[in-house]
């Protein structure tokens, strides 16, 4: 099972000009070649540009914006933005630095994005560390509980992130991620019913949640109710097709009902889409089938 952190970056809001009309990058672009002087009009053309995935064209504009008014906190934080998007963890952790030295007006939401952006780089303590000083700041910030209690999770601190998640849950009770990854731990501490619940609770709340029905099937195996396994891992299937995980469980579910065709099938299906499936499960799934078909000839 795999736990699925909320991961967005808090963006920053448009300012200046943006904030009353609807303007494009070729609206910019006229002002700038106006006033060559306008900060505010750098600023909003680089929010743009990252809208619409053009990281470069953003940082040199935030860059600009940064010459032209150094202490301009909006830009170093959506410059860092861009950076992260970029994979720059390291700009981009330099540039949420300094935005916190200048006095963000929203600072929780500065240490949430760089302590992701620790996340990404591997660094747990300093990302555990930043989700701290967001919570803080701000204690009602659903998702940085949420992605500590991940963090927590992944470095073995269960009832941590067990107590992390349950205040996701509190704040936040329509986020289908909560319950979904609250479901994980409860399988990890062996609370099958909880978790069986939790993981309906995610489906419930996201009808296409493939993952949440992938999950809660291995749940049902664990309690050896393979019809409604297979169930699960069948809905999973039809919600997303190339969902791996849902295929290699399916076939061991076919498998414990004797429907080795079936499992020999799932197996291989798994196998393709990179499944790192069991050798010792495909050499007994084939035996299966092989004596199968000597015994109906």
């Amino acid at each position: 099972m795999n736990l699925l952190f909320v991961a967005f970056l808090i963006a920053w809001p448009m300012m200046g000009l943006a904030q009353d009309h609807p303007l494009t990058i070729e609206d910019l672009n006229r002002q700038i070649a106006i006033n060559p002087n306008s900060a505010d009009a750098y600023f909003d053309r680089g929010l743009l540009y990252e809208k619409q995935g053009d990281f470069k064209h953003a940082i040199e504009d935030f860059s600009q914006t940064i010459v032209l008014n150094p202490q301009d906190v909006e830009a170093y934080g959506a410059r860092a933005n861009a950076y992260a998007d970029e994979n720059n963890f390291v700009l981009a952790i330099t540039d949420y630095t300094k935005a916190i030295e200048l006095g963000p007006q929203e600072p929780a939401a500065v240490y949430y994005n760089r302590g992701l952006t620790y996340l990404s780089q591997g660094n747990t303590a300093q990302a555990i560390a930043d989700l701290s000083q967001a919570i803080l700041m701000n204690p009602d910030y659903a998702e940085a509980y949420h992605n500590r209690g991940l963090i927590w999770d992944k470095i073995g601190k269960l009832d941590q992130a067990l107590s992390d998640l349950n205040k996701t849950i509190e704040l936040s009770p329509h986020l289908a991620e909560g319950y979904y990854n609250r479901g994980i731990i409860d399988d990890q501490q062996k609370r099958l019913l909880d978790a069986i619940n939790d993981f309906s609770k995610a489906i419930d709340l996201n009808p296409s949640y493939a993952q949440s029905y992938a999950n809660r099937g291995e749940v049902y195996m664990e309690q050896e109710d393979l019809p409604q396994a297979r169930y699960d891992f069948n809905k999973a299937i039809e919600i997303n097709p190339k969902l791996a995980q849902a295929y290699n469980n399916r076939a061991i579910a076919y498998f414990e009902l004797k429907e080795y065709t079936k499992a020999n099938a799932d197996l291989q299906k798994a196998a393709s889409l990179g499944y790192p499936v069991n050798p010792q499960l495909a050499k007994d799934i084939k035996g299966a089938v092989s004596w199968t078909n000597s015994n109906t000839k």
